[in-house]
């Protein structure tokens, strides 16, 4: 067993998951509240799983919006695109990625330029209980 500890700021990547690791890449990042959080709009060559461990928002996947909030997990497959629109509380969202087979490609893909260029994620205070 390896323990990643991605409340840390460690990831698990190609480069260090252990002999038979099912995932490519494993780790957490958090989306703030305070107007100061970026996100692309991108996709992978493999699946990927977010699980919502706190906070609440707005997640693209696809064409579809979903409103999403702790405990909530979100699942987007190969090629799909996945963006986050708004954020309404802090969001704190840890990933898992699919094993790579071989020829795909890993990290974050984008369709034009401006997909890759990060965005400010807006914060939305409808539904807010400040």
């Amino acid at each position: 067993m390896t323990l990643i500890r991605a409340g840390a700021r460690h990831k698990l990547t190609p480069d260090n998951r252990p002999t038979g690791c099912p995932a490519s890449a494993a780790g957490m990042f958090v989306i703030r509240d305070d107007g100061t959080a970026t996100f692309d709009r991108h996709h992978h060559d493999i699946g990927e799983f977010w699980f919502i461990a706190a906070g609440s928002g707005t997640v693209l996947v696809g064409e579809t919006e979903h409103q999403v909030t702790a405990g909530d997990i979100l699942y987007t497959a190969p090629g799909q695109d996945h963006d986050i629109l708004t954020v309404t509380e802090e969001m704190r969202v840890f990933y898992l990625s699919a094993d790579l087979p071989p020829g795909a490609r890993p990290g974050h893909l984008h369709r034009n330029p401006q997909d890759a260029a990060k965005h400010p994620v807006p914060v939305s205070r409808a539904g807010r209980h400040d």
